[in-house]
């Protein structure tokens, strides 16, 4: 499939986002600027651009999304790889108890009424996202050998893939999870278009989750307050829907607000990102980034890649550093065919790009963490 490829990724997501803005369903949503069109298109084609030049070392043969399972799956589903991957489930399940413990309760608890742990105050900085990466790992390498044969855990796997979410009160722990078993499905079962069905059916269900969630949170007249459609929504239409419609506009509009901003020049917001959260602020003052992102509600405080990638790099350097970003996960495209460890981290680059719109999760501390578990958990020993 090509949206498996990360430069066809890249574009698909933010030439979307850049439609559904054009079509201006909400009060909120300014007027786009040419600049923004020019980054968002810019960046889209020098992305292409890279993996194109990635193909110049190899006579013009340009990295494609086929893997080779024959060289893949013994690796997968091997019992080194079991074994590592029980220490993670163990590991991870020690280490939530052990937040559990500390906190004295889980979010979910607070939400039919049980204690008053609201879901941002639980977790120990940089210990909560170490435990999240473990999280993935274990989910994403489970599925496959689900997939491939080797694993019959498949309910188990489920039940915890919506439980934790659900008990931590996080949709992007959900929808992360969610985005990275489709990449790994279509990657090694050719999806037919009864699964394609199925596949738009699970999307709907999980937006239906992601707007209880979010009405849950802060209530629907709330959200629809908030979001400022355009139009009269029917009573009968769930508030998911204009919820991720803004969720999915309000950061390129927030990015069309400050496409003027003086960039750093230097990718310090970036590198931002690699810092644990309760550093975070400081990292960033000590090292002098003082720009001011202003939001156009204080509600809709969603990041996005772009954001990053401007306020670092301003429009002409963020066309730049997509080509070399083009060039690098191409090559690691290519190595995917015949590698494990960079099959299931394309992955991983492939759910950043797809949820770049909402932050920036392709250099996130976390999901970085979770490339460092693959490698271990996928690494062969010395002797084979």
């Amino acid at each position: 499939m090509t949206l498996l490829n990360p430069a066809f990724m890249y574009a698909a997501t933010w030439v979307f986002v850049l439609f559904i803005y054009s079509l201006r369903l909400s009060y909120l949503l300014d007027p786009i600027e040419p600049a923004t069109a020019v980054l968002v298109l810019g960046t889209s084609v020098s992305f292409i651009a890279g993996w194109m030049l990635e193909s110049l070392p190899h006579r013009g043969r340009l990295a494609a999304a086929k893997i080779n399972l024959d060289a893949l799956g013994p690796v997968i589903n091997s019992p080194r790889v079991g074994r590592r991957l029980k220490a993670i489930w163990i590991i991870f399940s020690l280490g939530i108890s052990f937040e559990i413990a500390f906190f004295g309760g889980i979010p979910f608890l607070s939400l039919i009424g049980i204690g008053s742990l609201a879901y941002g105050d639980f977790g120990i900085p940089g210990f909560h996202g170490v435990l999240n990466a473990l999280f993935y790992t274990g989910c994403i390498v489970t599925f496959a050998r689900v997939l491939l044969g080797s694993s019959k855990r498949a309910r188990l796997l489920w039940v915890t893939s919506i439980a934790y979410p659900i008990l931590m009160v996080s949709r992007q722990v959900f929808i992360s999870v969610l985005v990275q078993y489709l990449f790994i499905y279509f990657s090694i079962r050719r999806p037919s278009p009864r699964i394609l069905v199925r596949t738009g059916i699970l999307i709907i269900a999980t937006l239906l989750v992601f707007g209880y969630v979010g009405d849950a949170r802060s209530g629907r007249d709330a959200i629809i307050y908030i979001a400022a459609p355009t139009f009269d929504y029917p009573d009968w239409l769930p508030s998911a829907f204009i919820w991720v419609y803004i969720y999915l506009a309000s950061p390129i509009n927030n990015v069309n607000h400050n496409i003027d901003i003086a960039p750093n020049y230097f990718p310090l917001e970036t590198a931002g990102t690699f810092i644990p959260s309760i550093a975070r602020d400081d990292f960033l003052a000590a090292a002098g980034a003082t720009q001011q992102w202003d939001l156009v509600s204080s509600d809709l405080n969603v990041s996005s890649l772009l954001q990053s990638f401007l306020t670092d790099f301003g429009v002409g350097g963020a066309i730049v550093f997509t080509l070399l970003c083009g060039v690098v996960f191409s090559w690691l495209r290519r190595r995917a065919a015949n590698s494990a460890a960079a099959f299931f981290m394309v992955i991983v680059v492939l759910h950043g790009l797809a949820l770049s719109f909402f932050a920036n999760l392709l250099f996130h501390l976390v999901f970085v963490f979770e490339m460092l578990a693959l490698a271990w958990l996928l690494r062969r020993n010395r002797l084979q």
